[in-house]
C-alpha cells in the first residue's frame, strides 16, 4: 500500500505541475458557465444577425435548452479536451523509459496501471463535477428546473461513459507505447459505437445510448430503466479493458 500510494503522491505531483489540474479546473469551469450563458444568449444573437425587417418567434430559452448545452459541450468538446489532456500518460513514460528504473527497484507493473487509472478517474470527477454544478446553480438562477426529470441520473449517463472512453484510451496508449496509439484506439471504438448504432434493435445495449438518450430522459421521454442495460454493458467493457491492459502491461518487454 505504501508503495501504491508514493506513486499515486508521484502521478499528482506531476499532474499539478504539467498544469493539467489548473487547465481542468479552467477548461472544465468555462463550459459550465457557457451552458446556461449559450442557452440565454441564443435568441438574442440570433435576431441580431437576421437581416432588418425579419420577425423572428423564438421561443424564450427554458432550463432544458441550458441542459441540452450541457451535453452538446460537455459530452463532445469536454470529453475530447480531456482525452487529450491524458492521452500521454502512460506512452509518456515508456518513450522515455522512466518506468524501466522504478520497476527495476520493484515497482509492481500493476501499480503503475491502477494508480494511472485512479488518477485519471479522479481528473475526470473533477471535471464533471465543475461542469456539473456550475451548469446547475446557473440554471436554477435563471430558469425553474422543476420541468425537468431524473437531472442528476441523467447527467451520471455521461459520466459513466466517460470512464469508458478514458480506459479505452488508458488501453490504447499503453498498447501501442504512444499518445497517437491511445487517441486512434479511443476513434476506432467510438466510430464503431456508431455503426453498430445503425443497426436495428442495438440501442437497448449500445454505450453510446448513454450519451444519446438523457436529452430525452430529462423531458419523461426515455425511462431509466431502459439505460440499465446499457449502463451494465459500458461498465463489464470497461472492466474488460481494464484487465486487459493489466495483462499487456504485465507481459509487455520495456
Amino acid at each position: 500500500m505504501s508503495q501504491w500510494l508514493g506513486f499515486l503522491k508521484k502521478e499528482w505531483t506531476e499532474s499539478v505541475k504539467s498544469y493539467k489540474l489548473l487547465l481542468t479546473f479552467l477548461i472544465f469551469s468555462l463550459i459550465g458557465i457557457l451552458n446556461p450563458f449559450t442557452a440565454k444568449i441564443t435568441p438574442v444573437v440570433m435576431e441580431k444577425f437576421m437581416p432588418e425587417g425579419t420577425v423572428l418567434n423564438l421561443p424564450e430559452p427554458t432550463a432544458l435548452d441550458s441542459w441540452l448545452q450541457f451535453y452538446s459541450n460537455f459530452s463532445q468538446m469536454g470529453l475530447l479536451i480531456f482525452i487529450l489532456l491524458f492521452s500521454t500518460m502512460m506512452s509518456k513514460e515508456l518513450e522515455k523509459g522512466t518506468l524501466i528504473i522504478l520497476l527495476t527497484k520493484g515497482l509492481r507493473r500493476s501499480t503503475v496501471i491502477t494508480t494511472k487509472f485512479v488518477m485519471g478517474i479522479v481528473y475526470w470527477t473533477l471535471a464533471f463535477l465543475l461542469t456539473f454544478i456550475i451548469t446547475y446553480c446557473y440554471t436554477a438562477f435563471y430558469w425553474d428546473q422543476s420541468i425537468l426529470e431524473h437531472v442528476f441520473l441523467a447527467a451520471s449517463c455521461v459520466y459513466v461513459f466517460g470512464i469508458l472512453i478514458f480506459i479505452v484510451t488508458l488501453w490504447g496508449n499503453t498498447y501501442f507505447a504512444s499518445a497517437y496509439g491511445g487517441l486512434l484506439v479511443t476513434v476506432g471504438v467510438v466510430i464503431a459505437l456508431f455503426i453498430i448504432g445503425i443497426f436495428p434493435n442495438t440501442e437497448t445495449w449500445n454505450p453510446l445510448q448513454l450519451l444519446t438518450a438523457p436529452p430525452q430522459m430529462l423531458i419523461g421521454e426515455v425511462a431509466p430503466k431502459k439505460l440499465l442495460i446499457p449502463f451494465l454493458v459500458t461498465m463489464g467493457t470497461g472492466i474488460v479493458f481494464l484487465l486487459g491492459t493489466l495483462l499487456h502491461f504485465h507481459k509487455k518487454r520495456l
